[in-house]
Formats: C-alpha cells, structure tokens, sequence
C-alpha cells in the first residue's frame, strides 16, 4: 500500500501546487472514509475465532520455549553455551509447535482475524529472514492495525521502518477506540517491546513478555512519543507521551513531571 507522501508525490506530476493540494486533500478523504467504513463494517467470523483459539495453545508454548531457552543463553558465555543436542532439542520442539499450530493461525488470518494476523506477523518476524518476509509481515499489521488490534502498531514500530513514518500509520493509531475495545477477549498478547517501565528493572532484555490491552495501550503510545521524537515532530511526542501516561505508562508519567518541572 502507498503512504500518503507517496500518493501526494504521484499527484504532483499532474498540475500546480493548488491542484496538488485539492488532490491529496481528496486521497486523505477518501482513505481515512475507506478505513472508517471498514472498522464499522467489520466482523470477525465464528470459524476465524475458533482456529485461533485452537491454535493459541501452540502459539502460547512457542512463546514459552523460545523465552526459556533466550533466558538460559543469553549471556552466552562458556557455562551456558547450549550443547548441540540442547540446540538440536529446542529445534525439534519448536518445529513440533510450529507445524501444529501456524496452519490454524495461518486460516484464521486469512479470513481477516486481526489478532491471528498480529500474531502471525509476530511469529514470522521471528523464524523467518526479514528480507523475505518483510513485505508479508508489515501488509498483516497494517490490516490488524486498521481493524483496532493495538499489538500490531507495537510491532509496525519494531520492523516496518518506512510505514511508521508516514500519517497513514498515525491515523491508524489515533483510530484505535478510547475505552475497551471488542477484541478484548484476544488478551494478553505477547510482545518484546515493553518501554514503559523498562527503567525500573520490569523489562528483562528482549525477552517475551505478555501484556493486557491497557499496557500494550500504553505502551505502543509510549513507542510512538519516541518515534515522533527522532522526526522532530515535538508537539505529536507530547501529545503521544500524554496518551502514554493516560494508560499508566510510567516513563511517560516521569517525563512529563520532569518536562513540566514538577
């Protein structure tokens, strides 16, 4: 999908400034109605929901083996380097996993479950090469994004370095719905980017951590106040840090008390 910058680019060959602007006026209209009119409309089939419940308990216990064993050997030094038949086991018990597990995940995606597309995204990005998935993985979150699943905008931020800087993503952000939202059942979801507290001793490493929709919430706001930093944009950080500590995102609690000289 194109950003917004991209359309306006391709307009701009057409006529003058006046024109250009009208023009992408029209396309920004017309995309945030096409993503309205797609969140209302939306529904999340029965079987869609019944094959990822399925295969929730294989994704949990990826998750499970893949942090026991990052824990174990991290610090790969030489008391805890695995031997090649621990490598070999962990291999083999996540091959088991995956083969039961991603066929369900993967029927369940297609058919537009937007927490079996976050969760096949998170999967992928993390057992397949990023140049060769890269493409997939970032069209599956834009479409969870787009349907109101927070955890995929934590991700977007991780691996699709190009969407997040654009306004469609923002859009996408700012649509998500400010109280409790229907995909509530699809919680705790699992996650490595875990900012808000991760200067107070929470977050170990990059490990996997599993967290409600309040605290991925505030933390994907917190992600996107650092995001807005590094383009310069200081008044959308705020705004994002304000959101962040309106979650309960400590950091960004921290940070606005320091920046307000409180």
């Amino acid at each position: 999908m194109l950003s917004l910058s991209a359309l306006c680019i391709i307009v701009a060959k057409d006529g003058p400034v006046g024109r250009i602007n009208i023009k992408c006026l029209a396309l920004i209209f017309l995309l945030f109605s096409t993503v309205g009119a797609n969140a209302e409309s939306f529904k999340i089939t029965p079987e869609s929901e019944a094959l990822y419940f399925k295969a929730l308990p294989y994704l949990d216990e990826i998750d499970k083996v893949d942090n026991d064993f990052f824990k174990k050997y991290a610090q790969r030094s030489a008391e805890t380097k695995p031997s090649e038949d621990q490598k070999k086991q962990y291999r083999e018990r996540l091959t088991s996993l995956l083969n039961k597990g991603i066929p369900l995940l993967k029927q369940s995606a297609d058919e537009g479950n937007p927490a079996a597309q976050y969760r096949l995204a998170w999967i992928s990005s993390r057992f397949e090469p990023r140049a060769q998935v890269v493409d997939k993985i970032c069209t599956l979150l834009k479409s969870s994004l787009s349907h109101g699943f927070s955890p995929a905008g934590t991700q977007m931020l991780m691996y699709c370095f190009d969407d997040i800087k654009t306004a469609e993503f923002r859009s996408l952000i700012d649509a998500l719905p400010n109280d409790e939202s229907p995909l509530s059942k699809y919680y705790p979801q699992s996650t490595i980017m875990a900012i808000c507290d991760m200067f107070h001793g929470v977050r170990i490493g990059d490990s996997i951590v599993s967290l409600d929709e309040k605290d991925i919430r505030a933390n994907l706001y917190m992600s996107v106040a650092t995001q807005m930093s590094r383009q310069g944009l200081e008044q959308e950080r705020l705004r994002y840090l304000q959101k962040a500590a309106q979650y309960g995102c400590n950091d960004a609690i921290e940070r606005l008390r320091t920046s307000s000289g409180g």
